[in-house]
């Protein structure tokens, strides 16, 4: 309740900056410009607003989309990494010998690290935890340090070390997102393209149905920036991704294993 309070307050001050640009920069136009309102110049203010309208949309679309894109492979990739760690978790019992308990304690402790500690230091600090990736060095080491003699354990081997280097490049790609800061290219244009947009419109005199209409439009401008703001950080609120995957695995490693059925004979 309380992080849906915190975003329903964001977006309001998103949409609040935003009606209150475009009426600012309006009535300074008026101010400034004047109030000429001749026919002509109605058509050239709606010929440049239409082109200014068309090149801001257009950022403000390729913006959203790629940072709604990286968010989404970010919630991909968690559930990838999750199979990824469950299959080393059980791999390592099937293959059996001294290294099962450490290794399953090693993957448990790292889980507790990722879906906690490390998860909020992304949201804040942007990195990821050195004490999981301790962790899951001694996986790797142990996973590497095998040495199988039969064909079951040359598979299960293999598939583990594929399985653990998989975890190492999806936990990369978790930086990827967070580790990029683009704010000092989009929000200046941003802001300065909805200045630009109100400024044509000093041409109308304010009536409220004009007022209205550009309300309507700063509105719609701020929950768009509100989006890409929240989309930009995908491990802090208004938008945070919670590692839901990382913590049910937990719960399923706290199981004991069921018994197979018995063979009919």
């Amino acid at each position: 309740m309380t992080d849906s309070l915190v975003s329903a307050g964001i977006c309001a001050a998103f949409v609040g900056i935003a009606i209150a640009v475009v009426l600012g920069s309006y009535f300074a136009a008026r101010t400034v410009l004047g109030r000429e309102e001749s026919e002509r110049t109605h058509e050239t203010a709606a010929a440049v607003g239409t082109r200014i309208a068309t090149l801001y949309g257009l950022i403000l679309a390729l913006v959203y989309a790629q940072e709604l894109s990286d968010y989404k492979d970010i919630r991909s990739a968690l559930v990838e990494e999750a199979v990824a760690i469950a299959d080393v978790y059980n791999d390592i019992r099937r293959y059996g010998g001294p290294d099962v308990v450490p290794v399953q304690k090693d993957i448990r402790d790292y889980l507790i690290t990722a879906a906690g500690p490390e998860w909020d230091s992304l949201g804040r600090a942007k990195i990821l935890s050195p004490r999981a990736w301790a962790d899951w060095e001694d996986v790797y080491q142990r996973v590497l340090d095998l040495r199988p003699s039969t064909d079951r354990e040359h598979f299960l081997a293999n598939r583990m070390r594929d399985r653990i280097t998989t975890i190492a490049r999806l936990r990369q790609t978790r930086t990827a997102p967070v580790g990029e800061d683009f704010s000092g290219v989009f929000w200046p244009p941003a802001i300065i393209g909805l200045v630009l947009l109100a400024i044509p419109f000093y041409v109308s005199r304010p009536s409220r149905s004009h007022l209205v209409l550009l309300s309507v439009f700063g509105a719609y401008s701020g929950v768009i920036l509100f989006f890409i703001y929240a989309f930009s950080n995908p491990f802090q609120e208004p938008a945070r991704i919670e590692p839901l995957a990382f913590e049910r695995l937990q719960l399923d490693f706290t199981k004991p294993l069921p018994k197979p059925a018995s063979a009919n004979r």
